[in-house]
């Protein structure tokens, strides 16, 4: 065997001459160990290489490393990251294609779906990759291809069918509206002036005929009038009315009442539009009917007429305390449908045929409404989109808060898509709703008419809101002057909008001159003359 150190020690002495016994030894374990060093660190540098060519062997033709998976899992447009959108709406797949029903007029270009693909792969609307949940991408394209890409960049490619469902907008909605139709009547008629005495031989005043309706009811060029007495407080019922304009006088005319004027306890509201497209111009009227015992309530008529004749309807809907009655197509499907609230029970919508005939369909009034006590409402399209919103106002101390139920694709109202109005202390009764752009801004600002719950003075209070595009501020106490009456003594059921002055703005008036009231519009402030 070959002598290590022998070896070393011949090479050194060779080199240095006599050494010490200390400096050989020392010298030559120095060398060792350093000699064994390198050898390992030799042997690791080839594990090493060894390992890192083994994980990065090329792969055999034709094998990818990456994944190929690219499934479509599930697709969806939720309301959370949408809101626009009533509710969550979920793709049906179908092999390569899908289909997912979305309410007409919604804006397809700026939706943000919600998807579940295969892991590591991606989507793709069309050419432009999305995030899951966060990035927007544009629907409204005929075709729609949902690439899905995997990792290996191979694609499935998916397609997407949108169904429009609902109702389609129409810009010029609010002329099917009862209220347009109101407001279209420019001028109000004395009606006291043609009345001495009421029915149950009482003298005129402001609330004996709550529920009116104006109309060239005859197609003589004027406006005729059709009212039903009001009268809670006895339960019984008196006939509908029907009032000639002969040159401005007018000439009570039962005659028009085919088979004899209906009767009502206690007329509410009276409007009128064509509910049986036959050209002529009807009236329904809705009623509360006996103020005592249980509440029990009455029916809601309509007045058909044909050729200047009336032909009465009652609406197959039970007895209620009706105390509102408004209309507008808001199906949009071409006819006049009908809103009635019910201030003891369950307000309805009541979808007409076209022929007059009314559909009670409960789908469309959110249940959370069902009992509340809301007596007066209008149907009018305030922010312009398209679809009737339902204004509705009653006993605020009730828990029925004057809101807006905003109309959109589906036809239906939730409270998903609502505005709560603000309260006014101490007038807590809303009786009256009204539209007004009183500054000219181009957005629609409502009137609200109050009185007090009845446990003291009733008075009159008029709330003026402004729409400021995001919401509604009361901007009373700057405009109106004086909004309120200040012996709280009298209160007004109907207010009417309307230039007054022919100055080209609106002013605010009574439907009744019995009132004697005019609040004159300048530079958007109300003064009563």
């Amino acid at each position: 065997m070959v002598n290590i150190k022998n070896i070393f020690r011949r090479m050194f002495f060779s080199k240095r001459g006599k050494m010490s016994k200390d400096i050989l030894d020392r010298d030559f374990y120095f060398n060792l160990n350093h000699f064994i060093m390198k050898k390992y660190i030799y042997l690791i540098t080839i594990f090493f290489s060894i390992l890192f060519t083994a994980c990065n062997k090329p792969q055999l033709p034709g094998v990818s490393p990456y994944s190929p998976e690219k499934e479509l899992i599930s697709f969806k447009f939720l309301k959370l990251n949408n809101p626009s959108l009533d509710k969550d709406y979920v793709a049906t797949l179908n092999g390569m294609d899908l289909t997912i029903e979305i309410p007409k007029g919604t804006d397809l270009k700026t939706l943000i779906p919600t998807f579940e693909v295969s892991d590591k792969a991606t989507l793709k609307v069309n050419a432009t990759q999305i995030t899951n949940s966060k990035d927007s991408a544009d629907f409204s394209s005929s075709t729609i291809a949902l690439n899905v890409v995997a990792q290996n960049e191979t694609v499935n490619k998916y397609f997407l069918n949108i169904l429009l469902t609902g109702v389609i907008a129409n810009l010029n909605i609010n002329s099917s509206s009862s209220y347009t139709s109101y407001l279209n009547n420019k001028f109000y008629i004395d009606f006291s002036i043609s009345m001495t005495t009421t029915p149950l031989n009482k003298a005129y005043s402001a609330h004996s005929y709550e529920a009116r309706a104006y109309g060239d009811f005859d197609k003589d060029g004027d406006l005729d009038i059709v009212a039903a007495f009001t009268n809670p407080s006895t339960n019984v019922g008196s006939e509908v009315e029907f009032y000639k304009n002969n040159g401005f006088n007018l000439i009570k005319d039962q005659s028009v009442f085919i088979g004899g004027a209906p009767k009502l306890i206690s007329g509410a509201k009276a409007i009128t539009g064509d509910f049986d497209g036959n050209g002529w111009l009807d009236v329904v009227i809705s009623s509360t009917g006996f103020n005592g015992g249980s509440y029990p309530g009455e029916s809601v008529i309509i007045l058909l007429n044909t050729n200047g004749k009336f032909t009465t309807k009652t609406l197959n809907i039970p007895t209620g305390y009706y105390g509102s009655v408004c209309s507008g197509d808001i199906d949009n499907d071409g006819d006049l449908d009908l809103f009635v609230t019910d201030n003891k029970s369950i307000s309805k919508f009541l979808i007409n045929d076209g022929k007059a005939n009314f559909t009670y369909d409960n789908s469309l009034y959110p249940s959370t409404f069902y009992n509340k006590s809301y007596f007066t409402s209008e149907l009018y399209d305030i922010n312009k989109d398209g679809y009737l919103d339902l204004v509705l106002g009653g006993f605020e101390q009730d828990n029925a808060n004057t809101t807006i139920l905003w109309g959109n694709g589906t036809g239906s109202y939730s409270t998903s898509k609502m505005t709560t109005l603000p309260k006014i202390s101490g007038k807590v009764v809303v009786v009256d709703i009204d539209f007004i752009d009183f500054d000219k801004d181009g957005k629609t600002d409502i009137l609200i008419t109050r009185k007090s719950d009845g446990n003291a003075p009733e008075g009159y209070y008029l709330q003026l809101l402004k729409n400021t595009g995001t919401d509604f501020t009361d901007v009373t106490s700057t405009t109106i002057t004086p909004n309120k009456d200040a012996s709280d003594t009298n209160w007004i059921k109907w207010i009417r909008i309307q230039d007054i002055d022919n100055d080209g703005d609106l002013d605010i008036t009574t439907d009744d001159r019995f009132y004697s009231k005019v609040w004159i519009n300048n530079n958007a402030k109300f003064t009563l003359q």
